[in-house]
């Protein structure tokens, strides 16, 4: 009878050796946060509070616009969204009556979601310029934390696992007094958009919207 050597057999053992110890592990998938606030043109939401009817009313290339209408139809105001990969930036608002200028933020700051762990905490530097007849140039300090996330029910429905996002500013390196002061805070429900709200300036939830040919409720 022919002895094979240890050493011819190795070769031959090793990999069936490796194939035993080693475990295949799936890679989890990257979170699309920029599911938490979906831009689709034609998209309405009607909300309670201050913000009213709002409408994703036109789009170039990656840039949304959002119109907001007041009870009789009226224009009050629009904001700019810009999508990136796996998030949407704030780049710009505007208000019509009053004496606001127009507001723009460069680089566009984070709106949505970036994380689903409670008490991340994300700062943003950024500039805000305004359109006002100096054209000030403001360079702030965004800071975004989550606050929480939860069940939110609506007239819209209820929405579970709602990233509920804090939003405010300071000035960087200036006295001069910002536009957008207090804490923002949104509830954002994924694959829906922006559910609730509480702002300095008023407070409200969705009542109804049509995203991607669902309506809700």
């Amino acid at each position: 009878m022919k002895i094979r050597s240890a050493a011819s057999i190795f070769p031959v053992l090793l990999p069936v050796l490796l194939l035993s110890c080693i475990q295949k592990a799936e890679r989890p998938a990257k979170t699309d946060f920029s599911r938490y606030f979906p831009l689709v043109d034609g998209a309405v939401y009607q909300y309670s509070g201050p913000l009213g009817k709002a409408v994703v009313s036109g789009q170039i290339n990656d840039l949304f616009t959002f119109t907001y209408f007041d009870s009789a139809g009226n224009i009050t105001g629009w904001n700019d969204f810009i999508r990136t990969d796996h998030s949407v930036g704030w780049k710009n608002t505007v208000s019509r009556g009053g004496n606001l200028p127009a507001l723009f933020f460069e680089p566009p700051v984070p709106l949505t979601p970036w994380s689903l762990t409670v008490g991340d905490t994300l700062l943003v530097s950024a500039a805000e310029i305004r359109s006002d007849s100096l054209n000030s140039h403001l360079r702030m300090q965004a800071e975004l934390e989550i606050i929480s996330t939860e069940p939110v029910t609506t007239p819209a429905g209820a929405f579970q696992d709602c990233v509920e996002v804090r939003l405010s500013f300071k000035p960087l390196y200036s006295r001069q007094e910002q536009m957008i002061q207090g804490n923002l805070y949104w509830w954002f429900a994924k694959d829906v958009g922006l559910v609730k709200y509480a702002l300095p300036y008023g407070a409200g939830e969705l009542i109804w919207a049509r995203v991607a040919g669902k309506s809700f409720p």
